[in-house]
C-alpha cells in the first residue's frame, strides 16, 4: 500500500516540465532577466564565455522565459536564423555550434532547437563553470564560488 509519505512518488516526473532549480542554477552566474521586458542582463561572467556556451545559455534562458509566462511553451524552440538574429552571430556559425552542442535538440520538422529538461545537467556540464555549483534536489542547497 502507498502511502503519501512514499518516498517513490519522488520518481514522478513530467518530462515537458523544467526544473527551474536546475534551470535557474544554470543561468544565475551569467545573466538576469528585465522583469517589464523580459530582456536578458548580462552579467560580467557572461562575456567570459565562448560561444558555445552563450548559445546554450541563451537556450536556458529561453526555457526560462517560458517559465516565467514571457513567452508561450510552444515558442521555446527557436530557428536558427532567428537564433543567430538575437544572438548577433552569423547564421552558418550559429549552425556549426548548435551541432556541437550535446545538450541542444532540434524539434524535428519545424526546425526549432532547444535544450528539453532531461538536457538540462548535459548543458550545466557544457558551460564553464559547472564545477563551482554543486546542487541538492531535496532542499536548494548549492555553494557557489
Amino acid at each position: 500500500m502507498i502511502s503519501k509519505d512514499d518516498p517513490l512518488k519522488n520518481l514522478y516526473v513530467d518530462k515537458r516540465e523544467v526544473d527551474r532549480l536546475k534551470l535557474f542554477l544554470c543561468l544565475r552566474n551569467y545573466l538576469r532577466i528585465d522583469k517589464q521586458s523580459g530582456a536578458p542582463i548580462y552579467l560580467d561572467e557572461y562575456h567570459g564565455l565562448h560561444d558555445k556556451e552563450k548559445l546554450i545559455l541563451h537556450l536556458l534562458f529561453r526555457r526560462a522565459l517560458s517559465s516565467l509566462g514571457h513567452i508561450k511553451k510552444e515558442d521555446v524552440g527557436i530557428g536558427i536564423r532567428d537564433l543567430s538574429q538575437e544572438m548577433k552571430m552569423d547564421y552558418d556559425y550559429t549552425r556549426e555550434l548548435l551541432a556541437k552542442a550535446d545538450s541542444v535538440v532540434n524539434a524535428g520538422n519545424r526546425g526549432r532547437y532547444y535544450i528539453p529538461s532531461d538536457k538540462l545537467e548535459n548543458a550545466l556540464k557544457e558551460l564553464s563553470h559547472e564545477d563551482d555549483v554543486f546542487y541538492s534536489t531535496e532542499k536548494y542547497t548549492k555553494r557557489i564560488r
